[in-house]
């Protein structure tokens, strides 16, 4: 299978996707099944939920990179030939530690952590939690610790936020108009205000009355210090990219075939196009399969002989018909939801479809059962 192919010869795959459509489950079953056929795989997902570390069975994830023990495999039935490795990556700490690596000197990278503005709005940064993934994706390929690394993608309403992150970021933080905004506050300073025009102390102390002069200074020093910082961001966004649209890497798009996460689907289908990322498959979750060949007439035909034959049961056994019937129109409503995705999707676009299961994964047996529609 395709998919089976795209995990022998990547070396990353990132799956994306919009929230609640199972891209977490579907990341660490790849993962799993990667992992059975005797590679080091690491799962790496930024979603806050513990749903990756109960399926793994783990009590906890961090954001270093826990090796899934064998008591747990033995306690799936599964014996991998490899290792399977998973972390929940911390955007705080990863953009922490960025900062760290990219800044001129200890003391301005410890000036930008230690400050108030920056400690506050780390993770309210415009696209901080998805340049954390991909930052953390690029730290953790650079190592080539890992056979494969499978990336679950932050649950952003659009994915197209996750392309965009880096670009974003930086466009953030080159701001000119934030700069030029905060620049004159910090080397004016109070004392200094006698040299600003009238219109920009009054600004000037207008926010100062709403906020006080210490929030005013530290978002002034923070983009000061930052300023230092941007080249080295820009660059290493560069990098980034460059390794996302690599041939060792690979997207997989999860969806259901609901209208909702379609539309989200075909959203990010057309920005993976555009800008050129490589697609590797479309993965289709939760699809409501056919429960039997045979045709609707056939079924209520065999109803009305069921309750011809057994009169007493004539209300069952018209309920399961109903039940059956309906399971069929939603079978056929998924399968021309999926047909017209992939159409419009062009050729060339594989797929895999996951049955709507009757329960929850929740652990490494239910990953295993993922696997198995996956490869």
């Amino acid at each position: 299978m395709r998919l089976k192919k795209l995990m022998a010869e990547k070396e990353i795959i990132v799956c994306c996707g919009a929230g609640g459509v199972g891209k977490t489950t579907v990341s660490a079953s790849l993962a799993l099944s990667a992992a059975v056929s005797g590679k080091k795989v690491l799962v790496c997902t930024i979603d806050p939920a513990k749903r990756l570390a109960d399926s793994l069975g783990l009590t906890e994830l961090g954001n270093s990179e826990t090796r899934i023990s064998a008591d747990v495999f033995e306690k799936a039935g599964i014996e991998p030939a490899g290792e399977l490795w998973g972390m929940m990556l911390d955007s705080k700490t990863t953009f922490d530690e960025l900062i760290l690596r990219i800044a001129p000197t200890p003391e301005a990278g410890a000036r930008i952590l230690a400050n108030s503005f920056y400690q506050n709005i780390t993770t309210a940064l415009a696209g901080s939690q998805e340049f954390s993934a991909t930052e953390k994706l690029f730290e953790l390929a650079g190592r080539r610790q890992y056979d494969l690394i499978v990336l679950d993608t932050p649950p952003t309403r659009h994915a197209l936020d996750f392309l965009d992150a880096p670009t974003r970021l930086t466009a953030f933080l080159d701001a000119r108009v934030i700069q030029w905004f905060v620049k004159p506050y910090l080397s004016a300073g109070k004392a200094g205000f006698k040299f600003i025009n009238s219109s920009a102390q009054m600004m000037f102390r207008l926010l100062e009355k709403a906020t006080g002069h210490q929030t005013m200074a530290d978002i002034a020093d923070f983009f000061l210090v930052f300023e230092g910082l941007t080249d080295g961001f820009r660059a290493r966004a560069a990098k980034v990219r460059a390794l996302m649209s690599s041939p060792v890497t690979a997207f997989v798009l999860v969806t259901s075939p609901q209208s909702p996460s379609l539309m989200e689907a075909r959203y990010f289908l057309e920005r993976l196009v555009a800008e050129n990322m490589p697609l590797g498959e479309v993965v289709f979750n939760r699809v409501c399969f056919p429960p039997t060949d045979l045709s609707a007439e056939t079924v209520t035909a065999l109803g009305r002989e069921a309750c011809a034959a057994l009169p007493r049961h004539e209300q069952t056994i018209k309920a399961l018909v109903a039940n059956l019937r309906l399971s069929m129109v939603l079978a056929e409503a998924d399968k021309r939801s999926v047909r017209r995705f992939l159409a419009e999707a062009g050729d060339g676009v594989g797929d895999v479809r996951i049955p709507h299961l009757k329960t929850d994964v929740h652990d490494l047996a239910g990953l295993w059962e993922i696997a198995k529609y996956l490869v």
